[in-house]
């Protein structure tokens, strides 16, 4: 290592820590801000699919013998979500 590389190596070494304190306080006014929101009734993520009439439709299919794929096309949602609900309803 030359010199010229040392000076740059301590130039960037200063650097760091205030890039480490920058990113605690972006995380932690993220999860401030997710913490007020929770208080005040709001909560984040998407919004499930399958409502209560969905979810009862798929059961109601399924319990009829009807397949996945008929269900997932008849309710308007993806093979996943029907494999889903009725996981989820079989663990419940």
């Amino acid at each position: 290592m030359t010199w010229g590389d040392a000076a740059r190596l301590g130039r960037v070494a200063r650097f760091l820590p205030a890039g480490q304190d920058r990113r605690r306080d972006i995380v932690r006014k993220t999860k401030d801000g997710l913490e007020a929101a929770r208080r005040r009734g709001r909560v984040g993520g998407r919004r499930p699919v399958v409502d209560d009439d969905k979810r009862a439709a798929i059961l109601a299919r399924r319990q009829r013998g009807e397949s996945i794929r008929t269900i997932a096309a008849g309710v308007k949602v993806s093979i996943g979500v029907v494999h889903k609900t009725l996981a989820d309803a079989k663990d419940s």
